[in-house]
């Protein structure tokens, strides 16, 4: 169907009267011709009789009459407010100047004042009943921060407020100024998961490696800082993580991808890549790893990736899903990381299975 035009409530309302008004001066004029009418055919037939006998009075009264409903319009027009229009625009610009002057909707971060594209902004925002809101960030801005972590059943990380409100208390903060590609704007609150990195515990080496190998992002240099790109906040703020704890991504090619483990860079030549999609909601990546051996790191939603999952640990199993389970609670946003050594004879098999399934003409996603 046609576009439905999107109308104010104060425009609706100024329409509405003016249509009334409109009517009231049809009306108005209406009942003026009719009197006119009325007034030549009982007076006006002396005049003609006297002045133009060859005229039919009643004719002539008809006629004046007509004639004189577009005088009388003319005449009336002033009940018609044009000049409110007028005003209630003046009215709507004065009220988006002071949006665009609030000292409240001013943002100190990246230096930007509100600013009201439209003069009926202020009565687009009064109209507003219900917002309705997912848990990917709509009114958090999309601003994603790393906090907590459940590794081997051990949780990390005990603050579920805010940057601002861990940098009120720096005594709770990780130290992280040995880390010459730490992010300083990153801060965390728990010591146990930097001595944990430290101490080189295989969970935690593992579980960061998967947040530092297995994504899309694209890395830059700027002015000797390292920089990203990444096309979602959650994987920047994973990546950002990552890097702060000695695991940083450097960069990344078609062939292979770098990442400088504790201050020792290291390479992974990458075998394959699934990026994340609606269906599988999960991301893959297939590396060689400079110890030889071939490891698939994945990431996603806990309803696709736990049913992979090896149970030969159900306690540890339950534990994570219990910490899940509090973390999505609280409000925080919930991902699931994991990883599987490949041996060379299983992935042969599967790359033929996976160049097969590119190459099919038909049905190539779900093949995939």
């Amino acid at each position: 169907g046609k576009p439905k035009l999107k109308r104010t409530n104060v425009d609706q309302l100024l329409n509405k009267i003016v249509y009334y008004i409109l009517g009231l001066l049809i009306a108005l004029c209406t009942v003026c011709g009719v009197g006119s009418f009325i007034w030549e055919t009982i007076r006006g037939q002396l005049f003609s009789l006297q002045y133009a006998p060859w005229l039919k009075p009643l004719d002539t009264a008809i006629v004046i009459a007509l004639m004189r409903i577009p005088s009388y319009i003319i005449v009336l027009n002033t009940l018609v407010p044009i000049s409110l229009y007028v005003s209630v625009e003046m009215i709507r610009l004065g009220q988006s100047m002071i949006i665009n002057w609030d000292l409240f909707m001013y943002h100190n971060e990246t230096d930007t004042p509100a600013r009201a594209r439209s003069t009926a902004l202020n009565e687009e925002l009064g109209q507003i009943k219900y917002v309705f809101s997912d848990k990917t960030g709509t009114l958090t801005q999309n601003v994603m921060v790393f906090l907590k972590a459940s590794i081997n059943s051990i949780q990390y990380g005990g603050t579920s407020g805010s940057d601002e409100d861990i940098a009120k208390d720096p005594q709770k903060t990780v130290d992280f100024s040995w880390n010459q590609y730490a992010d300083p704007k990153f801060t965390y609150d728990d010591e146990s998961l930097l001595t944990a990195v430290n101490n080189r515990d295989p969970d935690v080496d593992q579980f960061f490696k998967v947040l530092s190998l297995c994504h899309t992002v694209m890395s830059s240099e700027e002015n000797g800082k390292l920089t990203y790109q990444a096309q979602s906040p959650d994987e920047e703020a994973l990546l950002t993580a990552a890097r702060n704890f000695g695991y940083v991504f450097l960069t990344r090619t078609q062939k292979t991808v770098t990442m400088s483990l504790l201050g020792v860079t290291e390479e992974y030549e990458m075998l394959a890549l699934l990026d994340f999609d609606n269906v599988r909601k999960r991301m893959s990546i297939i590396l060689r790893c400079p110890d030889g051996k071939i490891r698939l790191f994945c990431k996603g939603a806990d309803t696709t990736v736990i049913p992979l999952l090896n149970s030969s640990h159900p306690s540890k199993l339950d534990a994570t899903l219990d910490h899940m389970n509090l973390y999505a609670r609280e409000g925080l946003r919930t991902l699931i990381i994991a990883s599987k050594e490949i041996a060379d004879y299983d992935y042969i098999m599967w790359e033929k299975t996976f160049e097969e399934a590119q190459l099919c003409l038909e049905d190539r996603d779900v093949q995939i």
